[in-house]
């Protein structure tokens, strides 16, 4: 008997640890978060006037759970690049007055579990609208062999998200985040090489109220 208990008595431990570990935590119904990123522009002809493709991003995100663990979400990110140096050959001003002025608004759907120990994972998917403005008459768009510009700035498209995050304490998370997008804006298409959309790596942190 004695015998029995010792053999049994570390797998109880672990059955005990394991129970601890693991156990659900209730699904919260609402979560915000805000978040620091490092932007990659697809556009392919955007460094004819912008100093880089890559840039820095700000944005902030909400989500209201829909059922079980899936949130609506909304969220908003901005793009900013400068003029680099040069003559801009349509309009024979100078590059380095060029601003360009991104802005994203996104509605979608993610698929967060709660985070039953330190660590967890997500993804979602969703729509974006894509909101550019350049200091005229300045354009990306006129470096495409376009003479007459559509005034049309907003543009739609897609995109997908996959993160990663770690629970610092109850309720508040620090979590990475990889977003791939696609977007049009002028009336182009968002697909490729004309994308206004691209990669977005991302750093920020998850609170979840209730």
């Amino acid at each position: 008997m004695k015998l029995s208990i010792i053999i049994l008595f570390p797998l109880l431990l672990h059955a005990q640890w394991v129970e601890d570990t693991y156990r659900p935590q209730v699904q919260p119904r609402a979560m915000f978060g805000a978040k620091a990123s490092y932007f990659r522009i697809s556009l392919h002809n955007f460094e004819d006037i912008y100093t880089n493709k890559w840039g820095e991003s700000f944005g902030a995100f909400a989500g209201i759970r829909a059922f079980g663990a899936h949130y609506v979400m909304v969220k908003y990110g901005n793009f900013q690049q400068n003029g680099k140096s040069g003559t801009h050959a349509p309009s024979g001003q100078d590059l380095k007055n060029a601003r360009w002025n991104e802005h994203w608004y996104k509605i979608g759907l993610r698929i967060h579990p709660p985070i039953e120990q330190k660590w967890g994972s997500y993804y979602g998917f969703g729509i974006g609208f894509y909101d550019v403005q350049e200091v005229e008459p300045i354009s990306i768009f006129r470096t495409v062999g376009e003479q007459n510009d559509s005034d049309q700035a907003m543009g739609t498209g897609f995109y997908l998200e996959l993160g990663i995050d770690y629970l610092m304490m109850q309720k508040l998370a620090t979590f990475f985040q990889v977003e791939i997008s696609s977007g049009g804006s002028r009336g182009r298409s968002g697909f490729e090489a004309l994308s206004v959309g691209g990669w977005l790596f991302s750093l920020g942190v998850i609170f979840w109220p209730f």
